[in-house]
């Protein structure tokens, strides 16, 4: 886990943002994985969404809180404007189609309006959460209302890296001991 999060560390500070997501969004996975086992599927099978999801709701969420702040413990955000589906939408979409593209995310619709979702991921810049309001197509019809999320990839990879370590170091190392690469260096 610790070479991992070297590894990401390094690609940040050489800027290969790409390559710090996508080793990163693999953290909450094996966190996943590992404190969550009992989280599997009808069939038998891990339920690897669930598990990734609540790992990082548990332990990377409160990065990313919007206006609302935290829970009284401090622990997470009342209202994250990145949670773990979003971020499991994101693992599956970029490490298996190559973009960033996460669907929709929470609501379609309520009493007066119909969603659409906006996400964005940014390199340089400042995190933003957002709502803008479209046209009503007709007078009978609810309004659309897009949200939008941006999230800066250092801070993404960052606070994914933070989390992870100190799940690490909470944990008995041994627990992670079959998420290691066996790397020979022929140097």
């Amino acid at each position: 886990m610790l070479d991992k999060i070297k590894d990401i560390n390094l690609a940040l500070t050489n800027k290969s943002y790409l390559s710090a997501l996508a080793l990163s969004l693999t953290l909450p996975d094996i966190c996943g994985q590992i404190e969550y086992p009992h989280f599997i599927k009808k069939n038998g099978d891990r339920n690897v969404g669930k598990q990734y999801a609540t790992w990082f709701d548990n332990w990377v969420n409160h990065h990313f809180a919007d206006t609302s702040g935290w829970t009284n413990d401090y622990t997470k955000a009342k209202n994250p404007y990145l949670t773990g589906k979003m971020c499991y939408f994101l693992r599956c979409s970029f490490l298996h189609a190559g973009n960033s593209d996460i669907g929709n995310w929470g609501d379609k619709e309520d009493a007066d309006f119909y969603f659409s979702c906006e996400f964005e991921l940014a390199v340089g810049g400042a995190d933003k959460i957002g709502s803008s309001w479209g046209h009503q197509p007709n007078n009978n019809s609810k309004i659309l209302k897009t949200k939008s999320v941006r999230v800066n990839i250092d801070k993404l990879c960052e606070c994914i890296c933070r989390s992870a370590e100190r799940y690490y170091r909470e944990k008995d190392p041994n627990l992670f001991k079959d998420y290691n690469l066996n790397l020979i260096d022929f140097k």
